[in-house]
């Protein structure tokens, strides 16, 4: 095990009460949640009211596998979770580990979210200044707000910028960092834009 991955084994992200978040947004389970409800009135129904029971039990079977569904992503949810079963710490462990960079000048990170992976490259360099861009859509509830006090939390704030952006066009010249970086952004970038 090289220096950096052993000092990236030792970063503990959201011991402070920082939020993170999740990578799987709560209008995921609304909605899941709520096909699943309707699924659940349109069995009784088929039972009770119509009395077409062939229809009742393909409604139970939604019902069931969607349930199966929610349980699954709830599982995951929590794997991923800082603090839970700690997939998302690996994967980010992974992403720096392989980066070619000695930890000085700047390093960019697109699609930031929560802040967790630039603040995690702000705890293994410390003498990097790290920029998080990002869109900060209403679906993940995450913000510059939350990225900052994150960062100050964890004690890089010093170090740490966080700025609102798209990926699709960043505003930067040319060479500006010495190493740009993004983890599980590019599922957002959609159609021709990809």
């Amino acid at each position: 095990m090289n220096k950096k991955e052993l000092k990236q084994e030792n970063i503990r992200l959201g011991t402070h009460g920082e939020d993170y978040g999740s990578w799987m947004s709560n209008p995921v389970f609304y909605i899941i949640g709520g096909i699943t409800a309707l699924a659940v009135v349109l069995a009784v129904l088929s039972f009770s009211v119509f009395h077409i029971t062939v229809l009742g039990v393909l409604f139970s079977v939604v019902v069931a596998a969607l349930m199966a569904l929610l349980v699954w992503i709830t599982w995951i949810r929590r794997q991923y979770a800082f603090g839970g079963g700690g997939i998302m710490e690996q994967v980010h462990r992974v992403v720096l580990s392989h980066l070619d960079y000695d930890g000085q000048g700047s390093l960019l990170e697109v699609g930031c979210g929560s802040g967790a992976l630039a603040i995690r490259a702000a705890l293994t360099w410390p003498k990097a200044k790290v920029i998080g861009v990002d869109y900060w859509g209403a679906v993940y509830n995450y913000s510059k707000a939350i990225c900052e006090k994150n960062a100050a939390s964890e004690g890089v704030a010093s170090r740490c910028v966080f700025q609102h952006g798209d990926a699709k066009q960043l505003y930067f010249p040319d060479e500006s960092f010495d190493v740009v970086i993004s983890n599980y952004v590019y599922h957002n970038v959609m159609g021709a834009d990809m």
